[in-house]
């Protein structure tokens, strides 16, 4: 039997949507990028990277390419159309306005994908430290309102991301998380002297402020079995393997278009 390759929202599954965040296994890449890889920019085979991506897409019914773009830990916004591809653009909120696969890359940062199954409209999010200090979910929650969405048709998938048993960071860092959205410093924690940060406590909290209930907020695998740092065997960690490493995709589609 193959290894699977990807995990899938139960919630977004039962709203007519395809939730997915890709695993490392399943692909062809070699070591360090053992095996799939979806990125590129990575010093992994271009055509490799290719193949594992029609691989995850048949293997998740996901029949269109997502469009991706070039991300840069912030709030940025690119509304997206027809055939998906990689584009030129920097940004770190993909909007799909007409029901065409959007994805994000990650490897410790956290991936939200967002949908409003009534509107139709979907985004997936890239929500490093950065990004979340920086409430790049609220970003993203307003440009779909603006597109047309409503806060309570939303749905909010949280996949995998590095999790407070490894992410250590430094008191600056801290200091800008526990100040970044009312109650962030709930999840700002001390561990053996040092602060820890659960990314995914803090853009779950953020959503809820933007209005998202949480019956409909969804985190796909919490830590230890989510954090992609201490789970070598499912994913790939740039904190524990460093640049040479593979990365994930989050990619978020209406079933009836995918």
């Amino acid at each position: 039997m193959p290894d699977p390759c990807h995990l899938r929202s139960e919630l977004f599954a039962s709203h007519g949507l395809h939730g997915i965040v890709s695993l490392r296994t399943g692909g062809e890449s070699n070591a360090p990028f053992d095996s799939m890889n979806l990125a590129d920019n990575t010093g992994d085979d271009p055509a490799i990277v290719e193949r594992n991506l029609r691989t995850l897409l048949a293997e998740s019914g996901i029949a269109l390419e997502p469009h991706r773009a070039r991300q840069i830990h912030g709030c940025g916004v690119l509304h997206c159309r027809a055939a998906g591809r990689m584009h030129d653009s920097e940004a770190d909120i993909l909007l799909s306005v007409d029901g065409s696969p959007v994805a994000v890359r990650v490897a410790d940062c956290t991936p939200v994908l967002l949908a409003d199954p009534y509107s139709g409209l979907v985004a997936a999010v890239h929500a490093g430290w950065r990004g979340t200090e920086a409430n790049v979910v609220g970003h993203a929650v307003r440009a779909m309102l603006d597109a047309g969405a409503q806060t309570g048709n939303m749905l909010a998938s949280i996949g995998p991301c590095i999790g407070p048993c490894c992410f250590e960071i430094g008191e600056d860092t801290a200091a800008e998380l526990r100040n970044c959205c009312p109650d962030a410093a709930d999840f700002v924690l001390q561990k053996q002297g040092r602060p820890h940060a659960d990314l995914t406590g803090i853009n779950r909290l953020q959503l809820l402020q933007a209005g998202l209930a949480l019956a409909n907020i969804e985190v796909m695998l919490a830590a230890p079995a989510g954090c992609t740092c201490c789970n070598s065997r499912d994913y790939f960690s740039f904190r524990r393997d460093g640049a040479m490493s593979g990365r994930h995709l989050a990619i978020v589609a209406p079933m009836a278009s995918a």
